[in-house]
Protein backbone atom coordinates (compact mmCIF):
# COMPACT_ATOMS: atom_id res chain seq x y z
CA UNK A 1 0.00 0.00 0.00
CA UNK A 2 1.78 3.36 -1.16
CA UNK A 3 1.19 6.62 0.51
CA UNK A 4 -0.56 7.81 -2.39
CA UNK A 5 -3.21 4.92 -2.24
CA UNK A 6 -4.43 6.03 1.58
CA UNK A 7 -4.52 9.46 0.83
CA UNK A 8 -6.99 9.10 -2.85
CA UNK A 9 -8.86 5.67 -1.25
CA UNK A 10 -12.32 7.15 -0.20
CA UNK A 11 -14.25 3.62 0.06
CA UNK A 12 -17.40 5.23 -1.57
CA UNK A 13 -17.30 8.72 -0.08
CA UNK A 14 -17.51 12.21 -0.95
CA UNK A 15 -14.54 13.37 -1.95
CA UNK A 16 -12.77 15.28 0.39
CA UNK A 17 -13.52 19.41 0.73
CA UNK A 18 -11.56 21.42 -0.54
CA UNK A 19 -11.03 23.32 2.49
CA UNK A 20 -10.82 21.08 4.71
CA UNK A 21 -6.50 20.58 4.99
CA UNK A 22 -7.30 24.58 6.47
CA UNK A 23 -9.86 23.42 8.83
CA UNK A 24 -7.12 20.42 9.99
CA UNK A 25 -5.33 23.46 11.71
CA UNK A 26 -8.17 25.03 13.35
CA UNK A 27 -7.52 24.64 16.94
CA UNK A 28 -12.02 23.77 17.60
CA UNK A 29 -12.15 20.34 19.66
CA UNK A 30 -11.53 19.22 22.63
CA UNK A 31 -8.75 17.06 24.27
CA UNK A 32 -10.52 13.86 24.71
CA UNK A 33 -8.29 11.53 22.25
CA UNK A 34 -5.34 12.86 24.14
CA UNK A 35 -6.28 12.43 28.00
CA UNK A 36 -7.21 8.55 26.07
CA UNK A 37 -4.10 7.71 24.80
CA UNK A 38 -1.62 9.66 27.81
CA UNK A 39 -3.85 7.52 30.13
CA UNK A 40 -3.45 4.02 27.81
CA UNK A 41 0.60 5.21 28.58
CA UNK A 42 0.48 5.97 32.29
CA UNK A 43 -1.06 2.04 32.78
CA UNK A 44 1.74 0.80 30.84
CA UNK A 45 4.08 2.95 33.19
CA UNK A 46 5.18 4.80 29.94
CA UNK A 47 6.01 8.30 29.44
CA UNK A 48 3.97 10.47 28.24
CA UNK A 49 6.35 13.92 27.59
CA UNK A 50 7.26 12.22 23.84
CA UNK A 51 3.43 12.75 22.89
CA UNK A 52 3.74 16.53 23.10
CA UNK A 53 6.82 16.99 20.78
CA UNK A 54 6.53 19.08 17.40
CA UNK A 55 2.26 19.99 18.46
CA UNK A 56 3.09 23.58 20.21
CA UNK A 57 1.27 21.41 23.51
CA UNK A 58 1.70 20.48 26.65
CA UNK A 59 0.42 18.50 29.73
CA UNK A 60 -0.74 21.66 31.74
CA UNK A 61 -2.52 23.29 28.98
CA UNK A 62 -4.33 20.18 28.08
CA UNK A 63 -6.03 19.53 31.34
CA UNK A 64 -7.69 22.61 30.99
CA UNK A 65 -11.67 21.47 29.57
CA UNK A 66 -11.66 24.76 27.82
CA UNK A 67 -8.79 24.35 25.67
CA UNK A 68 -9.01 23.22 21.93
CA UNK A 69 -6.65 21.67 19.82
CA UNK A 70 -6.25 20.76 16.11
CA UNK A 71 -6.76 17.92 14.21
CA UNK A 72 -3.11 18.75 13.12
CA UNK A 73 -2.26 18.57 16.42
CA UNK A 74 -4.43 15.40 17.48
CA UNK A 75 -2.40 13.54 14.57
CA UNK A 76 1.26 14.85 15.43
CA UNK A 77 0.15 13.66 19.15
CA UNK A 78 -0.77 10.41 17.61
CA UNK A 79 2.19 10.05 15.23
CA UNK A 80 4.81 10.35 18.36
CA UNK A 81 3.38 7.50 19.81
CA UNK A 82 3.16 4.95 16.97
CA UNK A 83 6.37 5.95 16.15
CA UNK A 84 7.55 4.35 19.09
CA UNK A 85 5.90 0.82 18.71
CA UNK A 86 5.35 -0.15 22.25
CA UNK A 87 2.45 -2.28 21.89
CA UNK A 88 0.67 -3.51 19.09
CA UNK A 89 -2.53 -3.44 20.80
CA UNK A 90 -1.94 0.83 22.27
CA UNK A 91 -4.02 2.21 19.40
CA UNK A 92 -7.06 0.12 19.94
CA UNK A 93 -6.98 0.30 23.71
CA UNK A 94 -6.82 4.07 23.27
CA UNK A 95 -9.94 3.71 21.51
CA UNK A 96 -11.58 1.64 23.91
CA UNK A 97 -10.93 4.63 26.39
CA UNK A 98 -13.05 7.54 24.49
CA UNK A 99 -16.55 7.56 25.52
CA UNK A 100 -19.90 9.74 24.32
CA UNK A 101 -19.42 11.92 27.34
CA UNK A 102 -16.13 13.25 26.03
CA UNK A 103 -18.38 14.34 22.91
CA UNK A 104 -20.65 17.23 24.21
CA UNK A 105 -23.09 18.17 22.71
CA UNK A 106 -22.56 15.40 19.71
CA UNK A 107 -22.69 13.06 21.88
CA UNK A 108 -25.38 13.80 24.77
CA UNK A 109 -27.38 13.78 21.13
CA UNK A 110 -26.49 9.82 20.49
CA UNK A 111 -27.53 8.79 23.99
CA UNK A 112 -30.87 10.50 23.13
CA UNK A 113 -31.62 9.10 20.07
CA UNK A 114 -34.22 6.48 20.23
CA UNK A 115 -33.35 4.03 17.35
CA UNK A 116 -30.33 2.89 15.26
CA UNK A 117 -31.31 4.60 11.72
CA UNK A 118 -31.35 7.62 13.61
CA UNK A 119 -27.91 7.75 15.38
CA UNK A 120 -26.31 6.28 11.84
CA UNK A 121 -27.91 9.96 10.40
CA UNK A 122 -26.84 12.16 13.49
CA UNK A 123 -23.70 10.73 12.97
CA UNK A 124 -22.97 10.52 9.79
CA UNK A 125 -23.91 14.36 8.87
CA UNK A 126 -21.98 15.73 12.10
CA UNK A 127 -18.94 14.14 12.87
CA UNK A 128 -17.11 16.52 11.87
CA UNK A 129 -17.96 17.91 15.72
CA UNK A 130 -15.99 14.76 17.08
CA UNK A 131 -14.16 12.89 14.89
CA UNK A 132 -11.72 15.55 12.89
CA UNK A 133 -9.54 13.06 11.96
CA UNK A 134 -11.22 10.52 9.85
CA UNK A 135 -14.02 10.34 6.81
CA UNK A 136 -17.39 7.88 8.03
CA UNK A 137 -20.00 7.22 6.01
CA UNK A 138 -22.54 4.17 6.33
CA UNK A 139 -23.28 1.68 3.80
CA UNK A 140 -27.01 -0.21 3.78
CA UNK A 141 -26.62 -3.17 1.89
CA UNK A 142 -27.75 -6.35 2.24
CA UNK A 143 -25.52 -8.77 5.46
CA UNK A 144 -23.24 -5.99 5.01
CA UNK A 145 -24.09 -2.80 6.92
CA UNK A 146 -21.31 -1.04 8.36
CA UNK A 147 -19.29 1.99 8.98
CA UNK A 148 -16.77 2.66 6.17
CA UNK A 149 -13.75 4.86 8.08
CA UNK A 150 -10.62 6.19 6.14
CA UNK A 151 -8.41 8.49 8.01
CA UNK A 152 -7.75 11.90 7.04
CA UNK A 153 -3.94 12.54 7.63
CA UNK A 154 -2.67 15.07 5.41
CA UNK A 155 0.84 13.98 4.51
CA UNK A 156 1.73 12.60 8.08
CA UNK A 157 0.37 9.01 6.32
CA UNK A 158 2.68 6.55 6.36
CA UNK A 159 1.82 2.79 6.41
CA UNK A 160 2.55 1.86 10.32
CA UNK A 161 0.84 5.24 11.26
CA UNK A 162 -2.17 4.58 9.05
CA UNK A 163 -2.80 0.90 10.67
CA UNK A 164 -2.29 3.18 13.86
CA UNK A 165 -5.05 5.55 13.20
CA UNK A 166 -7.58 2.44 11.90
CA UNK A 167 -6.85 0.62 15.19
CA UNK A 168 -7.95 3.61 17.21
CA UNK A 169 -10.92 4.36 15.28
CA UNK A 170 -11.94 0.81 15.37
CA UNK A 171 -11.93 0.50 19.27
CA UNK A 172 -13.31 4.16 19.55
CA UNK A 173 -16.47 2.52 17.32
CA UNK A 174 -16.95 0.01 19.76
CA UNK A 175 -16.46 1.85 22.84
CA UNK A 176 -19.37 4.13 21.38
CA UNK A 177 -21.58 1.58 20.57
CA UNK A 178 -21.77 -0.06 23.75
CA UNK A 179 -22.63 3.58 25.40
CA UNK A 180 -25.17 3.84 22.98
CA UNK A 181 -26.44 0.46 22.45
CA UNK A 182 -25.27 -1.29 25.55
CA UNK A 183 -22.29 -3.17 26.80
CA UNK A 184 -23.19 -6.33 25.76
CA UNK A 185 -22.49 -4.85 21.75
CA UNK A 186 -20.34 -6.83 19.60
CA UNK A 187 -19.55 -6.25 16.00
CA UNK A 188 -19.64 -9.62 14.00
CA UNK A 189 -16.71 -8.53 11.86
CA UNK A 190 -13.76 -5.95 11.58
CA UNK A 191 -12.35 -5.52 7.97
CA UNK A 192 -8.77 -3.66 7.88
CA UNK A 193 -6.94 -2.49 4.83
CA UNK A 194 -3.61 -3.58 6.31
CA UNK A 195 -2.63 -6.93 6.25
CA UNK A 196 -0.66 -9.47 8.69
CA UNK A 197 2.62 -7.67 8.14
CA UNK A 198 1.30 -4.34 9.98
CA UNK A 199 2.94 -3.77 13.42
CA UNK A 200 -0.51 -2.44 14.54
CA UNK A 201 -3.44 -4.70 15.12
CA UNK A 202 -6.56 -5.33 16.58
CA UNK A 203 -7.09 -8.10 19.34
CA UNK A 204 -8.98 -10.89 18.81
CA UNK A 205 -11.77 -10.67 21.06
CA UNK A 206 -12.80 -6.82 19.82
CA UNK A 207 -15.42 -9.47 17.00
CA UNK A 208 -16.41 -12.13 16.19
CA UNK A 209 -13.88 -11.89 12.86
CA UNK A 210 -11.13 -9.88 11.99
CA UNK A 211 -10.44 -9.65 8.16
CA UNK A 212 -7.24 -8.02 7.45
CA UNK A 213 -5.60 -7.36 3.89
CA UNK A 214 -9.73 -6.23 2.98
CA UNK A 215 -10.08 -3.59 0.26
CA UNK A 216 -11.54 -1.23 3.15
CA UNK A 217 -11.79 -0.27 6.47
CA UNK A 218 -15.30 -1.78 7.57
CA UNK A 219 -17.08 -1.73 11.34
CA UNK A 220 -19.93 -4.25 10.71
CA UNK A 221 -22.95 -4.03 12.11
CA UNK A 222 -25.52 -7.16 11.79
CA UNK A 223 -28.77 -5.99 10.73
CA UNK A 224 -31.36 -6.78 13.83
CA UNK A 225 -29.04 -3.62 15.66
CA UNK A 226 -29.80 -1.32 12.57
CA UNK A 227 -33.57 -1.26 13.04
CA UNK A 228 -33.63 -1.91 16.65
CA UNK A 229 -35.09 0.56 18.61
CA UNK A 230 -32.96 2.46 21.69
CA UNK A 231 -35.17 1.88 24.99
CA UNK A 232 -32.53 4.99 26.51
CA UNK A 233 -33.79 7.55 23.74
CA UNK A 234 -35.58 10.91 24.16
CA UNK A 235 -36.71 11.74 20.72
CA UNK A 236 -37.99 15.74 22.06
CA UNK A 237 -34.37 16.13 23.26
CA UNK A 238 -32.77 14.76 20.50
CA UNK A 239 -34.16 16.95 18.18
CA UNK A 240 -34.06 19.88 20.28
CA UNK A 241 -30.10 18.92 20.86
CA UNK A 242 -29.76 18.41 16.96
CA UNK A 243 -30.71 22.52 16.77
CA UNK A 244 -27.96 23.08 18.52
CA UNK A 245 -25.65 20.94 16.61
CA UNK A 246 -26.45 22.15 13.27
CA UNK A 247 -25.64 25.62 14.81
CA UNK A 248 -21.82 24.34 16.07
CA UNK A 249 -21.71 22.60 12.13
CA UNK A 250 -22.21 25.43 10.42
CA UNK A 251 -19.58 27.64 12.17
CA UNK A 252 -17.31 24.58 11.13
CA UNK A 253 -17.88 24.38 7.78
CA UNK A 254 -17.60 28.27 7.58
CA UNK A 255 -14.18 27.93 8.64
CA UNK A 256 -15.81 29.83 11.69
CA UNK A 257 -16.28 32.95 9.79
CA UNK A 258 -17.60 35.82 11.70
CA UNK A 259 -20.38 33.98 13.43
CA UNK A 260 -16.80 31.68 14.97
CA UNK A 261 -15.17 34.89 15.87
CA UNK A 262 -18.00 36.44 17.98
CA UNK A 263 -18.58 32.57 19.90
CA UNK A 264 -14.52 32.65 20.56
CA UNK A 265 -15.14 36.06 21.63
CA UNK A 266 -17.74 35.34 24.00
CA UNK A 267 -15.95 31.94 25.58
CA UNK A 268 -12.54 34.01 25.82
CA UNK A 269 -14.25 36.48 27.75
CA UNK A 270 -17.01 35.07 29.97
CA UNK A 271 -19.40 37.78 28.11
CA UNK A 272 -22.61 36.11 27.98
CA UNK A 273 -24.81 39.61 29.04
CA UNK A 274 -22.46 41.50 26.97
CA UNK A 275 -24.47 43.62 24.53
CA UNK A 276 -23.57 43.19 20.51
CA UNK A 277 -22.06 46.17 20.56
CA UNK A 278 -19.88 45.43 23.12
CA UNK A 279 -18.47 42.45 21.08
CA UNK A 280 -18.33 44.74 17.78
CA UNK A 281 -15.67 46.99 19.70
CA UNK A 282 -14.35 43.83 20.75
CA UNK A 283 -13.49 42.29 17.32
CA UNK A 284 -12.42 46.12 15.72
CA UNK A 285 -16.33 46.26 13.96
CA UNK A 286 -19.42 48.45 14.20
CA UNK A 287 -22.60 46.75 15.25
CA UNK A 288 -24.49 47.58 11.88
CA UNK A 289 -20.97 45.50 10.02
CA UNK A 290 -21.46 42.77 12.52
CA UNK A 291 -24.94 42.76 11.81
CA UNK A 292 -23.98 42.57 8.25
CA UNK A 293 -21.43 39.91 8.05
CA UNK A 294 -23.80 37.55 10.46
CA UNK A 295 -26.32 38.00 7.88
CA UNK A 296 -24.05 36.80 5.55
CA UNK A 297 -23.48 33.86 7.54
CA UNK A 298 -27.52 33.19 8.31
CA UNK A 299 -27.05 34.14 11.92
CA UNK A 300 -27.84 36.45 14.27
CA UNK A 301 -26.40 37.78 17.24
CA UNK A 302 -28.67 36.15 19.63
CA UNK A 303 -28.38 32.75 18.34
CA UNK A 304 -24.50 32.65 18.71
CA UNK A 305 -25.11 33.72 22.52
CA UNK A 306 -28.42 30.76 22.74
CA UNK A 307 -26.17 28.00 21.42
CA UNK A 308 -22.87 28.65 23.20
CA UNK A 309 -24.58 28.98 26.41
CA UNK A 310 -26.18 25.53 25.77
CA UNK A 311 -22.90 23.90 24.67
CA UNK A 312 -21.34 25.15 28.07
CA UNK A 313 -24.28 24.68 30.24
CA UNK A 314 -24.31 20.91 29.35
CA UNK A 315 -20.68 20.73 29.80
CA UNK A 316 -20.83 22.32 33.62
CA UNK A 317 -23.56 20.22 34.77
CA UNK A 318 -21.28 17.15 33.41
CA UNK A 319 -18.97 18.30 36.28
CA UNK A 320 -19.97 18.60 40.41
CA UNK A 321 -17.76 21.77 40.55
CA UNK A 322 -20.07 24.28 40.04
CA UNK A 323 -24.24 24.44 41.55
CA UNK A 324 -26.88 25.71 38.84
CA UNK A 325 -26.96 28.91 40.72
CA UNK A 326 -23.31 29.37 39.67
CA UNK A 327 -23.54 27.93 35.97
CA UNK A 328 -26.53 30.37 35.79
CA UNK A 329 -24.42 33.38 36.24
CA UNK A 330 -21.35 32.44 34.58
CA UNK A 331 -23.60 32.28 31.84
CA UNK A 332 -24.77 35.58 32.55
CA UNK A 333 -28.55 34.82 33.20
CA UNK A 334 -29.96 37.18 35.53
CA UNK A 335 -31.61 34.61 37.88
CA UNK A 336 -31.48 30.75 38.25
CA UNK A 337 -34.77 30.78 36.81
CA UNK A 338 -33.82 32.28 33.69
CA UNK A 339 -31.35 29.61 33.47
CA UNK A 340 -33.50 26.72 34.20
CA UNK A 341 -36.25 27.94 31.58
CA UNK A 342 -33.53 27.98 29.04
CA UNK A 343 -32.10 24.61 29.80
CA UNK A 344 -35.65 23.27 29.29
CA UNK A 345 -35.97 24.82 25.89
CA UNK A 346 -32.77 23.73 24.68
CA UNK A 347 -32.82 20.05 26.34
CA UNK A 348 -36.24 19.31 27.48
CA UNK A 349 -35.37 18.66 30.89
CA UNK A 350 -34.28 20.97 33.46
CA UNK A 351 -30.68 21.26 35.22
CA UNK A 352 -30.98 18.88 37.73
CA UNK A 353 -32.86 16.29 35.97
CA UNK A 354 -30.05 16.60 33.43
CA UNK A 355 -27.01 16.42 35.99
CA UNK A 356 -28.68 13.15 37.92
CA UNK A 357 -29.11 11.41 34.74
CA UNK A 358 -25.44 11.91 33.55
CA UNK A 359 -24.27 11.04 37.12
CA UNK A 360 -26.63 7.71 37.21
Amino acid sequence: MTKRDILTYTSGHDPMPASWEERLKDQVYNTAKLHAALDALRTDGIETDHAFAGTGLSLKAIEDEQFRVSPLQILKAFKNISDRKWDPYLPYRIGSNVHLSAYGLYGYALLCSTCYRETVAFATKYHYLAAPTVEMKFIFDEQEEGWDIEPIAADQVDQQFYAFLVCLQMGIHRSLHRDVIGPGFQPHLLELRFGEEAFYRIPEEAASEIRMGANRNRFHISGDWVYRKLELGNELTFKQIVQICDKELSELVEHGGVAGQVRRALLENAAFASSMDAIAQHLGLTSRTLRRHLKQENKTFSEIVDSTRAELALRYLRSDELSTEEIAYVLGFSETASFVRAFKRWTGKTPKTYRMSFAA
